[in-house]
């Protein structure tokens, strides 16, 4: 849930409300703290209506405490506190945006900290205070500023993650530690009411995280019109080390439409209770056989930007990465042709299957506006093995999806920059061609995947006597229009 007056695309809040959560939502007012004066009695209404009496008497309530009690109280809690007694009700809601409060918290939190902020000269932050009162500002304007401040921090943080390089990926070498925070999925129905559910299991290997949600009380359905899933980075409130019950930020990932799933999905596989629709390219929706309903969901989520993603997007806006400045070369005929780098692997979340790279590749002109390179075959020596069956085991080792899988491709070009990145579930299929391999004598399969910016292709050969795959045959597609835009080149 987000608060309505935090700013900073959307803040979560903890889940305890306090002991305050059972009151009901009241307005009285006295000139106190920068507020004008309401010549109102305790029993009035801000609108001017009177109230009716407490049938119980003249009892004292929390809804019929002055407004400047209610300030003196508020001025007394800590920000985490703050923030949840205003989503207790609207009276409380603008008690807690108090300008004067939250200018009180900013000061004392961040005022002589020197590198989280640098005050300005005395003489100019004194004349400035003495013709604009710190009540003239928009009722929240000191809480934002104080929210902003610490996302600030936090992004500081985020930025020192992201510089050690790990050359066997190309992919920030820290990732595991800073991506394996919760990434609730909220569920929208048509109503407009959400079901938001935190994640049951993590799994991360080198270069992508899987996350798994399991519930027996999915909403149905033929009610829910979106899916969307949250990256949550915890505020960096000052004295504050505990994460457990801070207030969080939210950033969208993906957000998909749920009201015509059969035109907006693709079909992976099936078993006996369980079928496999994939919202691509990035999350596997498991629904029951028998009613269609939803048994779970999985999300295999790619480690490039995905720290950028989770942080820097809002709670309706995705993140959007700067665009690539191309660096221009005019000696080399060749130049975005060569020196690309493929790290791919084929796993279950839980285990690896195939791990596999593959250096200095070279794209040749290819049809349907592809660049492809295939990675050489003819010698056994350097067939992969992937050991056991293809499959994603979910909840119980009893159910699980024969002959799909997760794989990740991570593309660096010559510079070791991440060129094409993505995770997506894929299917195992029986090959459609005709050829035939007299080194292996077993079912020839084919795994494909493909995006506007490249396709993948492999050729698998299961021998039952070894009980593995081998792979025999890899070609990596690299889409024409993305070598141009990335190289500035006209090919």
């Amino acid at each position: 849930m987000a608060t309505g007056g935090g700013g900073g695309g959307g803040v979560r809040l903890p889940r305890n409300s306090g002991p305050c959560g059972r009151f009901s939502e009241r307005r009285t007012g006295r000139q106190s703290f920068g507020y004008p004066p309401h010549h109102t009695s305790v029993s009035t209404q801000l609108n001017g209506q009177k109230d009716v009496k407490n049938k119980r008497g003249n009892q004292i309530t929390i809804e019929s405490l002055p407004l400047e009690v209610l300030l003196q109280t508020f001025s007394y809690l800590d920000t985490c506190s703050l923030l949840c007694a205003g989503c207790v009700c609207k009276r409380f809601y603008r008690v807690s945006n108090d300008n004067l409060i939250w200018y009180g918290l900013y000061s004392n939190c961040f005022k002589f900290k020197g590198k989280l902020w640098k005050p300005k000269a005395v003489e100019s932050v004194t004349e400035s205070f003495s013709t604009i009162s710190i009540q003239d500002k928009p009722a929240g304007h000191w809480k934002r500023a104080f929210i902003q401040k610490c996302i600030g921090v936090g992004r500081r943080g985020v930025e020192q993650l992201l510089k050690p390089i790990n050359h066997f990926t190309g992919l920030p070498s820290k990732l595991k530690e800073a991506v394996s925070g919760l990434r609730p999925i909220v569920l929208q129905d048509r109503t407009g009411r959400e079901h938001s559910l935190e994640q049951s299991k993590v799994f991360l290997s080198d270069t992508s995280a899987t996350l798994y949600w399991y519930s027996a009380l999915w909403p149905p359905l033929d009610s829910l019109k979106t899916l969307c899933l949250y990256g949550v980075t915890p505020l960096h409130l000052p004295n504050i080390t505990s994460a457990m019950n801070r207030p969080s930020k939210l950033s969208l990932l993906f957000e998909y439409e749920l009201t015509h799933l059969e035109n907006s999905s693709t079909y992976m596989r099936c078993d006996k209770l369980v079928r496999l629709q994939c919202l691509h390219p990035s999350i596997l929706l498991g629904l029951w056989q028998d009613g269609r309903e939803l048994a779970f969901i999985v999300a295999n989520l790619h480690f490039h930007q995905l720290i950028e993603k989770s942080t820097l997007g809002s709670t309706i806006c995705q993140y959007s990465p700067p665009s690539h400045e191309p660096v221009l070369d005019d000696i080399d005929p060749e130049y975005g042709l060569h020196g690309y780098y493929l790290h791919i692997t084929l796993h279950s979340g839980q285990s690896c299957y195939m791990s596999g790279s593959f250096r200095s590749l070279f794209c040749k002109k290819g049809k349907n506006n592809y660049l492809f390179q295939r990675i050489p075959s003819k010698k056994e020596s350097q067939h992969s093995t992937i050991s056991g069956k293809l499959c994603l085991p979910w909840n119980t080792e009893f159910l699980s999806g024969k002959h799909c899988c997760f794989m990740d491709v991570t593309v660096l070009d010559e510079a070791e920059k991440p060129f094409w990145c993505v995770s997506s579930p894929v299917a195992v299929y029986e090959s459609s061609t005709s050829a035939t391999r007299y080194d292996y004598l077993g079912k020839s399969q084919t795994i494909d995947y493909s995006d506007s910016e490249g396709r993948v292709h492999m050729n698998l050969m299961w021998l039952e006597e070894e009980r593995q795959y081998y792979l025999v045959n890899l070609v990596l597609y690299l889409s024409t229009e993305k070598v141009n835009s990335w190289f500035a080149t006209k090919y």
